[in-house]
């Protein structure tokens, strides 16, 4: 153990979590009080043993020793073959993480949670593995991401599956939920989104309304027509202009207007203002 003044030893929790840094001074003597156990060489941290002389606690702390001697990983061992990256956020905040690429950089959060996600479905794994900013947070002392395998990842959500009751896939689900609600990429279900679509379809209706008082047909399929429909919901200027032939009869003068002014393909606006002019002709020669 080194003995330098500035250095300073992360201590684990006996659930191994970072709980305080300490002075290599206070380290040795939490060592031979028995308070703590060495938990890693290399770099060096601590873990407690819970209360003092309790056998029991100190077979558990050697237990868990044992069984995540890996929590701190050799990175450059972990990326010597393409796999799955697999993290788990040890911080007590949400991570942002910057990933260069050639063109833009891929920007992907971590949530502030002990759930791990799976990295690659995010970025490709040379990015990951080449990404500088990726390489302090996994080195650093104590780490802030965590490296685990494909086999503590898959423990994590079985334990997480048993406690609450629920498949695996589930479990996973609820995981990746958690990291893609923050990344704002989480899919409403489609009666949600076909839910949302009618609201802001209806609310396109109410302030065309609002702006004169034509066929309400007409201000439907204006509505439509809209760009900020999605492709497959929106009306095509043929469908609309086949719309409109149906309605002529019923509709005036200032619906043709409106459909002119609203009708946002340029051959419908063409095609309502030839209607228009129809209409105002037909009304001169009566006159």
């Amino acid at each position: 153990m080194s003995k330098k003044k500035n250095q300073t030893i992360p201590v684990l929790s006996i659930g191994r979590c970072f709980l305080s840094n300490t002075t290599p001074a206070k380290a040795r003597m939490l060592l031979r009080s028995g308070k703590v156990s060495v938990f890693q060489q290399n770099p060096f941290i601590l873990i407690m043993n819970g209360e003092l002389g309790d056998e029991g606690n100190m077979a558990k702390v050697k237990t868990i020793q044992q069984k995540n001697r890996m929590f701190v990983r050799n990175f450059t061992s972990y990326f010597s073959e393409e796999k799955e990256v697999y993290v788990q956020n040890l911080g007590s905040t949400n991570i942002s993480l910057e990933i260069k690429t050639m063109g833009d950089p891929i920007y992907i959060s971590i949530a502030r949670s002990r759930k791990p996600m799976n990295l690659t479905q995010y970025a490709p794994f040379d990015l990951i593995k080449n990404s500088v900013d990726f390489r302090k947070l996994v080195n650093r002392n104590p780490p802030i991401l965590r490296l685990m395998d494909e086999e503590e990842y898959v423990e994590y959500y079985e334990n997480m599956a048993k406690d609450n009751k629920v498949s695996l896939d589930e479990a996973m689900r609820q995981g990746q939920d958690i990291h893609d609600v923050l990344m704002g990429k989480k899919r409403l279900p489609e009666s949600e989104l076909k839910r949302e679509m009618d609201q802001k379809l209806a609310q396109k209706e109410e302030a065309l309304l609002k702006h004169k008082e034509p066929h309400a047909r007409v201000v439907g399929l204006c509505a439509q027509a809209d760009k900020d429909n999605a492709s497959d919901q929106r009306i095509s200027a043929s469908d609309m202009k086949e719309e409109l032939e149906t309605l002529s009869s019923e509709l005036t003068a200032e619906d043709w207007e409106f459909v002119a002014a609203k009708g946002v393909y340029k051959t419908v606006k063409d095609f309502a203002l030839s209607r228009l002019d129809e209409l105002t002709s037909s009304s001169d020669s009566e006159e």
